[in-house]
């Protein structure tokens, strides 16, 4: 090149360059803020591992996106616990759902100790707790621990064939939904246990027709629950939201009955459970609200699992079973009673009665029942589709001070199915949560939220296959490397 010749770029042309380049890179700058700040408030979220491929059910995003109050949650956990992950991801999930209402802070008590005895000393934790969910929402708390987090599979230690207990649900979202429902609600909900005439046992959770079970679906429903006796002169107390009589053997006294009847005329809310051995004299009075009972216990040999258990499908149009119903879901029933809805004609004031379940039409109402055991005789047994149970609803009664709103009722002709054994069978779990949820007129929480399936992979190799991928690891990968850098030598070098 000529040395007189002019440079290439004159100094012009060089803060012209400069100037483009740096304007590019503001430019790009701001895009990219601009992008992240609209993908940070407006994003979608895809599940793409196997892990991640159940979704919040749609009860949970109702609660957690029509919170009233702010909720903080605090992971109190040691990172290497089996759980650790799915709680954390799953609370992860939780607070992305509704930022501006849900805080997650993490506590490692093993990392930080000091930080930990805080904790403990603000939610007065005694001193070996671990591993524990804390929600709070205006001073009110609730905490999961890790234990309640699992279902566990012992049938394997009962029969014997092994000695390994394994976890085969997650109940987290179960768990953690009805604890942030429960602290964020300004109202306490509260629910009797009539007891005195042979009911199941509400804290039972050991036999299969306890009631243990029963009762830690009210208390994840935030419900609190009392026993409650009408053998004193007191009637039902005025703030018993809901009134629960499950599987009654032993027959209620006029007294007894007038106090029912008085509650339900204020508005009241019966949960009532009826069994084949339920005599109770209350026919009288459910027939005033326009329900009664046939004779027997229904048998369906095409729906049957058993001679005594009943597999039922057939739902009436009620929101107790209006998602059971959508997602086909059934329920098992042990040796049901007909409950019917009275016939003839009825007022307009009169209360409102839904069959909610019925046989298949080949139901059977067998008279005959000895020992528990059904004896069908097609000459004299009624056949069809038959109710076993009903929703009733009745509003303002004339001259009647309504104190709880209008008078709802669940009445059904098993008891058994809600028991420890058989609850969580089929729907029944599901059907308990939606029809508690209606009787005290929570709508928005007419949905269940089933555990989440452990799936196990499980890898088998022989002993030859495991040396040769001994070898694999120890020798080939590593030989791999250096025989790709001793090629990468050579091409340059030669």
């Amino acid at each position: 090149m000529d040395a007189d010749s002019p440079n290439s770029f004159s100094s012009g042309r060089k803060w012209g360059v400069g100037t483009n380049t740096l304007v590019s890179v503001i430019a790009f700058v701001a895009v990219m803020a601009m992008l992240n700040y609209l993908a940070s408030r407006h994003f979608t979220r895809l599940p793409l591992s196997f892990a991640a491929k159940e979704q919040l059910s749609t009860l949970t995003v109702q609660v957690l996106q029509s919170l009233p109050e702010p909720v903080k949650i605090i992971l109190y956990y040691d990172p290497d616990e089996a759980l650790y992950g799915p709680v954390s991801q799953l609370l992860k999930e939780y607070t992305l759902l509704n930022p501006t209402r849900l805080s997650l802070d993490v506590v490692n008590y093993v990392l930080e100790p000091a930080k930990a005895e805080l904790i403990k000393n603000q939610y007065k934790l005694p001193p070996q707790a671990k591993d524990l969910v804390i929600f709070e929402c205006r001073g009110k708390t609730k905490i999961v621990a890790q234990s309640d987090l699992s279902d566990y599979d012992i049938s394997k230690v009962i029969s014997g064939e092994s000695n390994e207990v394994k976890r085969k649900a997650f109940l987290g979202e179960r768990l953690f939904t009805s604890a942030i429902r429960t602290v964020a609600d300004p109202q306490t909900q509260r629910a009797a246990f009539l007891v005195g005439h042979g009911e199941h046992d509400r804290t039972n959770s050991l036999s299969d027709f306890g009631y243990g079970r029963f009762t830690s679906l009210l208390r994840e429903n935030g419900i609190q629950i009392s026993p409650l006796s009408l053998a004193e002169t007191n009637d039902v107390p005025a703030d018993t939201q809901l009134l629960i009589i499950a599987g009654p053997t032993r027959a209620f006294d006029l007294g007894e009955i007038d106090k029912l009847d008085r509650f339900l005329n204020k508005g009241g809310r019966l949960f009532l459970l009826l069994n084949y051995q339920s005599r109770t004299g209350l026919e009288r009075l459910l027939s005033k609200w326009g329900v009664d009972f046939g004779e027997g216990v229904v048998v369906d040999e095409k729906k049957s699992r058993s001679n005594s258990s009943v597999i039922v499908g057939s739902y009436g149009a009620h929101p107790v079973v209006g998602a059971l119903a959508q997602a086909q879901l059934p329920l098992q029933l042990i040796l049901p009673r007909p409950v019917l809805k009275r016939a003839g004609p009825q007022g307009a004031d009169a209360p409102q009665v839904v069959e909610l379940a019925t046989s298949s039409p080949e139901g059977i109402a067998v008279n005959d029942v000895r020992d528990g055991v059904p004896r069908p005789n097609p000459a004299t047994d009624p056949v069809g589709a038959i109710p076993l149970m009903v929703a009733v609803e009745k509003g303002s009664i004339k001259d009647v001070n309504l104190d709880r709103g209008s008078t709802r009722m669940v009445i059904t002709g098993d008891s058994f199915f809600l028991g420890n054994k058989l609850i969580e069978a089929a729907a029944n779990r599901d059907f308990a949560w939606h029809a508690v949820n209606w009787l005290l007129d929570r709508s928005q929480l007419l949905g269940g939220i089933g555990p989440r399936k452990i799936t196990e992979y499980t890898l088998t190799v022989t002993q030859g296959q495991m040396r040769n991928l001994r070898w694999l690891v120890l020798a080939g990968l590593p030989g791999g490397v250096l025989l790709l850098g001793v090629l990468v030598w050579f091409r340059r070098r030669y």
